[in-house]
């Protein structure tokens, strides 16, 4: 089964510069809890903004350059490889590897942050799913208003 996590603003805004714009801990921890002991599906420039391959979990790549080689990271370059990988499998960004998944994608767990912000990457169209589940949260360190949220395919 595919599953996608992401963070977006109110107008599906999700990163900007390869960077998220926004640092919200609970959210964080939230991502660690729901991947840990799974696959985790990237493009190479969230592997880069990561910086690392994550503890505990299949990291797994896709990118076209094939001399993509890093420790601890599985990689791959055709998409079709995902649909054989066992159990749930978390695609967790950027932008062109949702694009690339949306069709195929089972389950949403979207952190929709309540804010308005630029960006220069947003997340595709979710209109073909509908929220099971929502939990508002407040981050005061950094006054921001986010529901965690699970949507599934209607």
């Amino acid at each position: 089964m595919i599953s996608m996590v992401v963070a977006l603003s109110r107008n599906n805004i999700i990163g900007d510069n390869n960077t998220l714009p926004w640092h919200i801990p609970e959210d964080l921890q939230f991502f660690k809890q729901l991947t840990t002991g799974h696959t985790i599906v990237m493009g190479r420039k969230t592997f880069d903004s990561i910086g690392r391959a994550l503890p505990n979990r299949n990291n797994v790549v896709l990118t076209r350059n094939l001399s993509f080689n890093v420790d601890g990271v599985n990689t791959i370059t055709d998409f079709n490889e995902v649909f054989s990988m066992p159990d749930e499998v978390f695609i967790i960004g950027g932008g062109e590897i949702y694009n690339l998944f949306m069709p195929y994608t089972h389950k949403l767990y979207i952190t929709l942050v309540d804010k308005v912000i630029k960006g220069d990457t947003s997340f595709p169209n979710y209109d073909e799913f509908i929220c099971i589940k929502e939990v508002p949260k407040q981050d005061t360190s950094c006054e921001l208003d986010y529901t965690f949220t699970q949507w599934i395919r209607k």
